[in-house]
């Protein structure tokens, strides 16, 4: 029988404990990005549907409809079947105008009949320098890619004004 001298038998515990050790940060760090993915997605979820909560304006069935804030101003509204990375889908084009004197940021949801409604900021990120807002008398157009293969039948544009 072959004898195992005493510091080589320190050392091969001292390899099972830093391994377990390792295990054990591994197992910590799974468990901690399991949770920083639940808690993204869900406020993901969040973040984009609780702006779409506003509602049409009353009374609407048919055509277009518009729910504009005072300080703003609605100047361009347009819908085609464009062809983005994902293939040919509906495309709604809407330019927002702030004609206060402050700056504000804006919220527009559109309503499609019979589809969900969809939501976006004006403007949707902070640029370099500026505050997250438009400034007065300045016009913002953006476009909204919506997964649908047809032209809606009618659809209402609701502007609000996000509190600062």
């Amino acid at each position: 029988m072959k004898k195992v001298p005493p510091n080589g038998m320190v050392a091969c515990r001292e390899d099972k404990k830093r391994k377990e050790e390792v295990r054990m940060k591994i197992k910590g760090m799974k468990r901690g990005l399991r949770w920083f993915f639940i808690f993204g997605i869900v406020g993901t979820f969040l973040w984009l549907g609780v702006p779409a909560f506003a509602q049409p304006p009353e009374n609407w069935t048919t055509g277009i409809a518009y729910d504009v804030v005072p300080e703003a101003k609605i100047t361009k509204v347009g819908w085609y079947m464009g062809k983005t990375g994902s293939g040919q889908m509906l495309v709604y084009e809407v330019g927002i105008k702030n004609v206060s004197d402050k700056p504000w940021r804006f919220k527009l949801t559109i309503y499609p009949i019979g589809t969900e409604p969809i939501a976006g900021y004006y403007p949707r990120t902070v640029k370099k320098g500026k505050p997250l807002a438009l400034e007065p008398n300045k016009e913002l157009v953006q476009k909204f890619p919506v997964f649908l293969k047809e032209m809606p039948k009618g659809f209402a544009l609701v502007v609000s004004k996000m509190e600062e």
